[in-house]
């Protein structure tokens, strides 16, 4: 009994000390203000008493967070233990509402590095597995592994405030990231949480570099086609009119030119928006084979006029993957398409596709003149060709391969190219079965 009349007392004396005695001069004023308006005739007793006795008890009301805990810590083991339970829950709830829809991944580690919160971006974009619903739990290094952050956390919890750094994190795909780290407040005096936001950098990385390089291929690869249409118009303001028959000859050589300056740029700005999508993996499940026969009714024409005997060998089944039907269907073009130019004549293409468990394979195999093993693992280079004359004159940009391998990486695939010189080629575009 006595202890816990001593304990009420000195709670009492506690809330007399740290929560009254502070504001005394606060309500000395209030009260002095109060009965100076009382004299003056602005308030009337009662309102003066009813004003006075209103602020007052809210005054009181406000505590400093600090005495609040420090006051629940007096009240016994238990109490306070189920109180801090509860302050840390309301805690970290208010910093997870605060920062779940932001658009950038955000997590908040404790001094352990252990990640108490997380919003809905860091846990989709951070999460080890598909059966991993978030990150929280999870210690940061363990998560992340990069040097830089790690050297940069250290950093925050010895002396800095706040902190920008620049990481790349390899994978499939390699993704960079501007990272800002800042400390905030914890429940615990004394200590504090760090908040960490990833803001991807990837697309702003890639498109300063994929500009310049697109510029600089450009123009290259314009001069001709532009020196040869300029030439040709020259010609013809001046001898146009004395030599029609001629002139009709420099007009199709000015079309032809034309059309393959044209190509090249729309070759150019699909590489270059291939480019520019390749960390975002698709996600959209398509049948292989209905994108097949499109093709092949699309380039049966072309075919017929290059002499070319166009076949298919493909088993009535759905051939399911996730991908982007726009970029897989102009990489099948740029395959077959290939394969009829560079043929010899009479020659044939056949198209085929295949799977097993995992995967799905679409073979286009021709009977054309091989490729020397030396240039094949050039091929996919950027306006790379084995036989320039042949290749512009059957109007080839360079591109048409590039386009096909950025199409393959952005859908976690594989090219596979031989070729026996005589004989023919063959390109393998191997995907994962859905």
């Amino acid at each position: 009994m006595t202890d816990k009349k001593f304990e009420k007392s000195f709670n009492l004396k506690k809330v007399i000390s740290e929560i009254i005695e502070p504001k005394i001069p606060v309500i000395f004023i209030t009260i002095s203000m109060l009965f100076i308006f009382y004299l003056v005739g602005l308030f009337s007793l009662f309102s003066s008493i009813l004003f006075g006795s209103v602020f007052i008890a809210f005054l009181l009301a406000i505590q400093n967070p600090e005495q609040s805990y420090y006051f629940e810590e007096t009240s016994g083991r238990e109490d306070f233990g189920a109180s801090k339970k509860l302050k840390d829950a309301n805690y970290l709830g208010i910093l997870s509402d605060g920062i779940k829809l932001l658009p950038d991944s955000i997590f908040i580690i404790d001094s352990n590095e252990t990640i108490i919160a997380a919003n809905k971006k860091g846990n989709q974009e951070f999460r080890t597995s598909d059966n991993l619903d978030t990150v929280v739990g999870l210690r940061l290094p363990n998560l992340i592994r990069s040097t830089p952050l790690s050297d940069c956390v250290k950093d925050i919890w010895l002396s800095k405030d706040s902190k920008k750094i620049e990481i790349i994190l390899p994978g499939q795909i390699e993704k960079s990231y501007d990272i800002f780290l800042s400390k905030i407040s914890s429940l615990v005096k004394d200590e504090f949480n760090i908040m960490i936001l990833f803001r991807e950098t990837t697309d702003l990385k890639k498109s300063i570099n994929l500009r310049s390089d697109f510029i600089a291929n450009a123009s290259h690869e314009l001069k001709t086609p532009i020196a040869v249409i300029k030439g040709i118009a020259e010609t013809l303001d001046r001898y146009g009119a004395d030599d029609l028959e001629n002139s009709k000859i420099f007009l199709s050589k000015l079309l032809k030119e034309s059309e393959r300056a044209q190509s090249l740029i729309e070759d150019l700005l699909s590489l270059n928006q291939l480019e520019m999508r390749q960390h975002l993996l698709p996600d959209i499940k398509i049948n292989l084979v209905s994108i097949i026969d499109d093709v092949f009714d699309a380039l049966s024409d072309i075919a017929k006029k290059q002499k070319i005997t166009l076949k298919r060998t493909i088993r009535k089944k759905r051939y399911l993957m996730l991908g982007d039907e726009k970029d897989i269907k102009q990489a099948f073009i740029n395959l077959i398409e290939n394969a009829i130019k560079y043929n010899r004549e009479n020659g044939e293409v056949n198209i085929s596709l295949e799977d097993n468990d995992k995967q799905i394979l679409f073979i286009v195999e021709d009977s054309g003149l091989g490729i020397p093993q030396g240039d094949i693992s050039r091929l996919t280079d950027r306006f790379y060709r084995v036989d320039v004359p042949t290749s512009m004159a059957v109007g080839g940009t360079g591109l048409g391969l590039a386009i096909v391998k950025n199409t393959v990486t952005r859908h976690n695939g594989t090219l596979e190219i031989s070729s026996e010189l005589g004989k023919g080629s063959s390109f393998t575009l191997i995907f994962n079965k859905f």
